[in-house]
């Protein structure tokens, strides 16, 4: 649908949302590392020495998957933003949804910068599920746009 109308908004924030999923799923390896390291740290022969050491790699594993799931939304949002451009100029998706991806988009990444000052914020869990909604809903709106062409 949006290749006739906007091609470059729609691949650049296909191309975007993809790069942002991808670096989402790497963000969920460390917590692979984490188990390990939860039973290296509560084995029976473990010094005081070795429990230390331990604390300061969970930290480090922990601050990669913050860093990849914060640059994961920042793309997968951008994305939004993009695609919601190219959505304005098409007469299928309207206006409407066009204009509120491209706000949600914002909305999207004003989280995620907010995530890297306050993480514990209750906006951030707000906007970052909005924005998933949002994308159901665009998504379900796209289904049936290809189911009727």
């Amino acid at each position: 649908m949006l290749r006739q109308t906007s091609l470059a908004p729609a691949l650049g924030g296909s191309a975007v949302g993809i790069l942002g999923l991808a670096v989402l799923a790497a963000g969920a390896l460390p917590h692979v590392a984490s188990a390990r390291l939860s039973d290296l740290y509560h084995a029976a022969g473990a010094t005081p020495e070795d429990k230390a050491t331990l604390v300061l790699v969970w930290q480090a594993n922990e601050g990669i998957f913050e860093s990849l799931l914060t640059a994961g939304i920042v793309l997968v949002t951008a994305g939004l933003v993009a695609l919601g451009a190219a959505m304005l100029k098409d007469r299928a998706f309207g206006k409407g949804i066009g204009w509120a991806s491209v706000v949600l988009g914002v909305a999207g990444l004003a989280a995620a910068g907010l995530a890297l000052v306050d993480p514990g914020s209750p906006i951030v869990a707000a906007g970052f599920r909005a924005v998933m909604v949002f994308q159901l809903v665009v998504g379900w709106q796209a289904y049936r746009l290809s189911r009727t062409s």
